[in-house]
């Protein structure tokens, strides 16, 4: 079973009338005193902030194994055994609400934690907090976020300003459109297309990238990497053993590489800084850089500024 990566879900403000206070769209306590809290309540001590979470290696549809993180110094004395009771069967219902199983046309302004072979047609301005159980998500849009997609999970098309967070398994996302984004994604990972605003941070075992545009940026990937594509503004800081990239355009770099390395083509500000074992650079052109290749090292092509 995988950890969950998630420090913050699911934050609530517990009140003295037995109210709980929460929304699927809030990223702190911070969010909800702002939203639900008057000075009275201030005042007069009338809520306490807590956490209710999975524990540690437990799944977020697994009810019997949450606890409640009071996250305050001292716990107030009207949080009697009675009212704690309570707490958690109401915390449970609001956690069981948002699981999804079998087939949904469309979540629309909510949170979900897909399981079971889910199937979603569309999730629109709606946080999905993780997907399990090779669920499958067809179109992610309006500024929607996946905060974590685990076992055999898919998506075949992102766009509009969502984003996704962290990705471990062998879960796969298909496209990713204008204003892209991934941070982090874990063994056997694989990405094909993104668009404008493209970036990615991490990646990670078998890491892969097929295309990405605009603006474009990877940061480390790792073992058995490779790139296909990258344009506008690419940058690549690391990659490791496996390495490949074919292509990317203008401003181009790439710091560091490894083992098995190859570049073949790069354009206008090239830069390449280090690369290792088989290397191989074809091509470059506008003031080129490139410092350092080792073991087999060939370059075939360059242009101004040659400083190999």
């Amino acid at each position: 079973m995988k950890k969950h990566c998630m420090n913050q879900f699911y934050p609530v403000l517990i009140k003295k009338n037995g109210t709980i206070l929460h929304n699927v769209f809030a990223t702190s306590h911070k969010d909800l005193i702002g939203k639900y809290i008057k000075p009275e309540d201030d005042m007069n001590k009338t809520y306490f902030r807590a956490t209710y979470t999975p524990t540690s290696d437990n799944r977020f549809d697994d009810l019997e194994n949450y606890q409640l993180i009071i996250n305050e110094t001292y716990i107030p004395e009207w949080f009697t055994d009675k009212l704690r009771i309570s707490t958690i069967k109401k915390l449970n219902l609001i956690i069981a609400s948002m699981i999804v199983r079998g087939r949904k046309e469309i979540l629309l302004h909510e949170g979900a934690i897909l399981i079971g072979n889910a199937w979603v047609g569309e999730v629109k301005n709606s946080k999905i907090f993780v997907m399990y159980d090779n669920s499958t998500i067809v179109n992610v849009s309006e500024g929607s976020v996946i905060k974590l997609m685990t076992d055999d999970s898919t998506i075949n098309n992102i766009s509009d300003n969502s984003k996704i967070e962290e990705i471990c398994g062998y879960a796969q996302i298909k496209e990713m459109h204008d204003n892209a984004k991934i941070n982090q994604m874990s063994q056997q990972a694989k990405i094909g297309k993104m668009y404008g605003y493209s970036r990615i941070e991490m990646l990670k075992g078998d890491a892969n990238i097929s295309e990405m545009y605009q603006t474009s940026k990877a940061d480390r990937l790792k073992h058995m990497s490779k790139v296909d594509e990258m344009h506008g503004h690419s940058i690549i800081e690391e990659m490791r053993d496996w390495s490949i990239v074919e292509k990317m355009f203008d401003q181009s770099k790439v710091n560091h590489m490894n083992e098995d390395s190859k570049v073949i083509e790069m354009y206008g500000n090239s830069i390449i800084e280090h690369m290792e074992g088989n290397a191989v650079v074809e091509k470059l052109y506008e003031n080129s850089l490139v410092r350092k290749i080792e073991s087999m090292a060939r370059i075939l092509e360059q242009q101004l500024n040659k400083k190999s």
